[in-house]
């Protein structure tokens, strides 16, 4: 982990075979991690439940059997919609499929790919061609029978030629991407701000202050990287925190609101029932 908390760095377990894979535990409702972003290409394949997957602006209700493409650079966040959340979760190093020797491949393809000029759709639903790749590379990992690394990496090419004719959603030039970590990372310390002071009240012209923007120019770019208001993103985090507290904590619900930082519970109550579908008290019982 890098020092930046919304970068996420971990070293894959064979540094000479930069492919990792991990099957997670079975997430209870509203289970989440809080947006990150990392420089390898991640996948999450679902084996059992819903959950709702958000890829900088763009949202997803998503559910066993869906495929999720993460680009490199591209903050996301997730979260459990039941007690049975499951999920594949395999991590890529781009480079990793490059030759010692420089040919037509890595410069058509997997350079752009690694360099983040290529980005692909995030949802893969219904497509068995890509479902039966993935299960092939999973199956290779776990068994690990003689000569699985040659078998995973055949199938990883398959799999970018199946992305790249199907699944290509944009392509960007070297200076848009350049512009896009460089805004990211500007707002890692707003980022970080929110996470440590969402129970006291926080202001956009405040948000903008430590950005050392304007209020105005503050809430479009913040908009543009995370689809949401920073008011909208603020009650989000407050919402996470509440889900937490009425899961595990003895707190009324007037304490849990006050403690999350809604200092009106009727107001608690109206956004967490808008995101949620229920109410506070009955989400508790």
């Amino acid at each position: 982990m890098k020092d930046k908390k919304n970068y996420y760095s971990k070293d894959m377990p064979n540094p000479n075979f930069s492919i990792d894979i991990g099957l997670s535990d079975s997430w209870e409702y509203g289970h989440n991690f809080k947006e990150h972003w990392h420089e390898h290409l991640q996948i999450f394949y679902i084996v059992s439940g819903k959950g709702y997957i958000r890829c900088e602006t763009k949202d997803y209700d998503i559910c066993s059997k869906d495929i999720i493409v993460i680009n490199s650079r591209e903050i996301h966040y997730l979260e459990s919609k039941d007690d049975n959340f499951k999920f594949y979760l395999i991590r890529i190093d781009l480079p990793f499929l490059f030759s010692n020797q420089i040919d037509l491949c890595q410069t058509k393809y997997l350079a752009p790919f690694s360099e983040n000029l290529i980005l692909f759709k995030n949802l893969i639903r219904n497509d068995q061609t890509v479902s039966s790749c993935i299960d092939s590379i999973i199956h290779e990992y776990y068994s690990k029978e003689i000569g699985y690394e040659l078998a995973i990496k055949s199938s990883l090419y398959t799999l970018m030629v199946l992305l790249m004719r199907n699944y290509v959603d944009r392509f960007v030039t070297p200076r848009q991407a350049t512009h896009k970590i460089n805004t990211i990372k500007r707002f890692y310390e707003i980022y970080d701000y929110i996470e440590n002071n969402y129970k006291h009240e926080i202001s956009t012209a405040e948000l903008a202050e430590i950005a050392h923007v304007s209020t105005y120019y503050f809430s479009r770019i913040f908009k543009q990287i995370t689809g949401r208001t920073p008011v909208e993103y603020i009650n989000e985090i407050r919402l996470r925190k509440s889900i937490e507290l009425l899961k595990t904590d003895s707190m009324n619900i007037t304490e849990i609101a006050m403690n999350c930082g809604f200092n009106d519970l009727n107001y608690f109550s109206r956004v967490f029932k808008k995101k949620y579908g229920i109410s506070p008290s009955k989400f508790r019982y």
